[in-house]
């Protein structure tokens, strides 16, 4: 009996200058973040009408990052596209969340 669904067909995760890209804009973005919670935190302390503000760099963080991840998932739907380059990283960014709203921010390889 033949599965034939998709997580019967398993592809192999290649290693392109892309993907190394991406993580390196994944582990900065991360560093920037920690960086900023961290300030926040501190100055918290004197201030504790800044705590309020923790919420919004974790947003934003996580906006600019699952772009990036799902680059990284489909490769091949971005061929020729280098998420350093800050004109195809929105790009990149458009095409993933325009199909995560049109499904139910459920993305699938036909989607993108």
């Amino acid at each position: 009996m033949a599965r034939e669904g998709i997580l019967d067909r398993r592809k192999k995760f290649v290693l392109t200058p892309q993907t190394f890209a991406a993580l390196f804009l994944v582990v900065s973005l991360s560093a920037v973040f920690y960086a900023l919670m961290h300030k926040i935190h501190d100055e918290g302390v004197a201030h504790p009408a800044l705590l309020m503000l923790l919420p919004l760099p974790t947003i934003l963080w996580l906006v600019l990052i699952i772009p990036l991840f799902i680059f990284m998932a489909y490769q091949a739907d971005f061929k020729g596209l280098n998420p350093l380059i800050p004109t195809h990283y929105v790009l990149i960014a458009k095409r993933c969340f325009k199909a995560m709203k049109d499904n139910d921010f459920k993305v699938s390889e036909k989607d993108l």
